[in-house]
């Protein structure tokens, strides 16, 4: 059951992460269609009504893959934020400011694996 909730959640934030988009204030359901952004590597974005946010980064954790790190704004301490790649995506807990334990990794079209971290 742990698994299941633990690939769910995974999945869910990095749908989020996915398809994010911003506009300047408008709801998704009055938009039609939505737009693209191209963004590269240092370009950050924000949801605009609600504290969250992602960068492009190149991760040297990541064997210098480049990364869709999204977390939600203020404090980070306790907090919960994804890393999407192209091939993984990762569900970290922040314990501190600059410090994030890795809890779950899930390869795309694989499998999944929990870390033993609470």
């Amino acid at each position: 059951m742990t698994r299941l909730l633990a690939l769910a959640t995974v999945a869910a934030v990095a749908a989020f992460g996915v398809w994010l988009v911003i506009d300047g204030g408008a709801s998704a359901a009055s938009r039609a269609p939505g737009r693209t952004f191209a963004l590269r590597v240092g370009d950050t974005i924000r949801v605009v009504g609600a504290p969250l946010g992602c960068r492009v980064a190149r991760l040297d954790q990541l064997g210098g893959r480049i990364a869709l790190d999204c977390r939600r704004a203020r404090a980070l301490t306790g907090t919960y934020g994804t890393l999407l790649t192209s091939r993984k995506a990762a569900l970290v807990r922040f314990e501190s400011t600059r410090t994030a334990r890795v809890l779950v990794v899930a390869r795309h079209g694989g499998g999944l694996h929990q870390c033993g971290a609470r």
